[in-house]
């Protein structure tokens, strides 16, 4: 079997399970998809009304630590304060900012639930599972890829706010890895054409500039052998012009004794 089909089988048995967990989650608790959705919504918009820091601090009002918040046995989520009034949602297990401002957050029945800055987050410990509602559409992409590339399909959902539509995080940081690659490809054959382009151009510079010397080189040795060729003609005309002279010397002479 190619590898090909190989991948191709073991996506659609990974899409499988993930398809049975979820069915079979949502059957157990008497869920459908839009119950998940306006649970979360309801939650992120308790939040929303809660008090605008959350940082915890102490009496004297000084931050407490950088690790403000840990959830699940493992500690695996945490809330880690970045700057003064910004805290980031962390994956400690993967080393991932998953969220980097954190609006507010609250822990009920086992379930983080968390509202940022980019979108909601419905995190369970165990089994660890992340539902994410974006809430600008236009990052919905950019945060299904960003996730995707980090998370298993049984591990996190992702929605636009408001809907109850899942995205394929997976299948598009796939695609978008692809083209990553095809265009690191494309421009490494573009670097590559360019670099023999250069060359081929040098080569042919130097094969002129050696051709325009050789020429040089031949036309002084033309114009060399014809200076030689018309001195030697000049040499036989004034031999030949002596030699007449001289003859006609002789016959003067011969003509005069008569």
């Amino acid at each position: 079997m190619c590898s090909k089909m190989k991948k191709i089988l073991a996506a659609s048995v990974v899409c499988y399970v993930a398809y049975k967990l979820g069915k079979k989650y949502l059957k157990e608790n008497n869920m459908t998809a839009e119950d998940v959705f306006d649970s979360a919504k309801k939650k992120a918009e308790e939040f929303a009304k809660q008090a605008a820091g959350v940082v915890p601090t102490t009496k004297e009002g000084k931050q407490e630590g950088k690790k403000v918040y840990t959830f699940g046995a493992e500690k695996r989520i945490e809330m880690v304060h970045l700057a003064d009034g910004v805290t980031g949602l962390y994956d400690n297990k993967k080393n991932y900012p998953i969220e980097k401002k954190v609006k507010t957050y609250s822990e009920d029945e086992g379930k983080l639930y968390v509202y940022g800055e980019a979108a909601d987050y419905v995190i369970t410990d165990n089994p660890f599972f992340m539902n994410v509602y974006v809430k600008d559409k236009e990052q919905t992409k950019a945060i299904a890829i960003a996730l995707g590339k980090q998370y298993a399909a049984e591990e996190i959902a992702v929605y636009n706010y408001g809907s109850s539509q899942k995205f394929d995080a997976q299948g598009m940081a796939a695609e978008a890895e692809a083209e990553k690659v095809a265009e690191e490809q494309a421009e490494a054959k573009a670097k590559e054409a360019e670099l023999a382009a250069r060359e081929a151009a040098e080569k042919a510079k130097a094969a002129a500039e050696e051709a325009a010397e050789t020429a040089e080189a031949v036309a002084e040795e033309v114009k060399d052998a014809a200076d030689k060729a018309a001195e030697k003609v000049e040499d036989a005309v004034d031999a030949v012009k002596d030699a007449a002279e001289e003859v006609a010397e002789k016959v003067e002479e011969a003509t005069g004794d008569k």
